[in-house]
């Protein structure tokens, strides 16, 4: 009855289901994200049984033989760059397919495996399918999105954490999230200490890391200081080069690959933060062996499906061995009774500079 009353009155639950469907599926394909033809649905002149036109899979439209493999090198908003497999290494700009879009749940980041297809039609490659990841780093999305994980880089073995001793100086919160991020995903964390011609010696504070990171290496743009140290680390890995603006992780990424050319600033005399000069990710070879991929200055890292009790059990440095040694299984290493870590503390076992970064991460709105 309600039905019947609902189409008298020109309220279709039914009919108005469509028309949202097609609705969407335009706005999806004007924003360059959906296929070619976007899903159509037909229906006689009273819009009864609606006949759907599926969108098919780009491999079916597209002969094996025009198919290929290749990496992804740099993206865009709606395309992004890919070096095809073969001894030519010929670079494609490949367009975004719907399907392969869906397939992973998120746009390709740069170092994905990909299969890209040339069309036969109007010659352009569209991406078809990106290839399963060995790993990658994440970090929350922009702001109004911070629930959602971006994709830096696919594909890498190391995480290389650019900070400086000076100008700006050394964000010791921000060092100890970048080790959090590293760690769930997985992946060996090396940091570089860049701007070492400013100081006389690596702060005492900063030592503090060279028992908790995979590597910990001085070096200097100015004097080449620490270069040679840092190009053995990097031979034949993928290495995903990321930090704060302003610390020379550009001017660094020029020295190991001089083709690279990429732009650097100053650091802003009103507040000491740097500016931002790299805008995408970028992935380039090194030339003895191995690539980097650089990544845009950030000047700040949140945390993902991080719960309270998670960062007290995995924060870096208070539990060497890997062990949760504290008397209770929910103690937050703030006042509780039998705290391991507030013990070590008094001991001078752990700094207290590691706490505060750690009590700033628990009490922040990113957690």
């Amino acid at each position: 009855m309600e039905d019947k009353e609902n189409s008298q009155s020109g309220r279709n639950p039914k009919r108005r289901h469509l028309r949202n469907r097609r609705v969407n599926a335009m706005e999806y394909w004007q924003k360059g994200v959906l296929d070619d033809v976007p899903a159509k649905e037909r229906w006689s002149r009273e819009f009864r049984d609606p006949r759907l036109k599926q969108i098919k899979a780009p491999e079916l439209n597209m002969p094996e033989a025009l198919q290929v493999h290749g990496l992804v090198l740099n993206v865009h908003r709606r395309t992004c760059i890919v070096r095809i497999d073969g001894e030519a290494q010929e670079q494609v700009r490949a367009i975004y397919r719907a399907t392969a879009i869906e397939e992973l749940g998120e746009f390709p980041a740069v170092g994905d495996r990909v299969v890209v297809g040339q069309s036969t039609e109007d010659g352009d490659y569209y991406l078809l399918r990106v290839l399963p990841r060995t790993s990658a780093l994440q970090r929350p999305g922009t702001r109004g999105r911070s629930h959602q994980q971006l994709t830096q880089a696919a594909n890498i073995d190391q995480v290389v954490i650019v900070c400086s001793v000076a100008q700006p100086e050394f964000n010791y919160g921000f060092a100890d999230r970048f080790l959090l991020a590293a760690a769930t995903s997985n992946l060996s964390l090396i940091m570089v200490l860049n701007k070492m011609d400013l100081v006389d010696e690596i702060p005492a504070h900063i030592l503090d890391f060279a028992e908790i990171v995979q590597g910990l290496i001085p070096v200097s743009c100015e004097n080449g200081q620490g270069m040679d140290k840092l190009q053995k680390a990097l031979i034949g890995k993928s290495s995903v080069f990321s930090g704060q603006s302003g610390v020379g992780k550009s001017s660094l990424v020029n020295i190991l690959v001089p083709d690279a050319e990429l732009l650097t600033g100053e650091v802003r005399s009103k507040d000491g933060k740097g500016r931002h000069t790299t805008t995408s990710s970028s992935l380039f070879d090194l030339p003895q062996g191995g690539v980097v991929i650089d990544t845009p200055g950030i000047r700040a890292l949140g945390l993902v499906d991080y719960e309270a009790i998670d960062l007290a059990r995995s924060f870096p440095g208070f539990f060497p061995d890997g062990i949760f040694t504290c008397k209770f299984n929910d103690c937050l290493h703030l006042e509780e009774p039998g705290c391991a870590v507030q013990a070590a503390i008094e001991k001078d076992e752990i700094p207290l500079q590691r706490w505060l970064s750690y009590e700033r991460i628990l009490n922040s709105d990113s957690l």
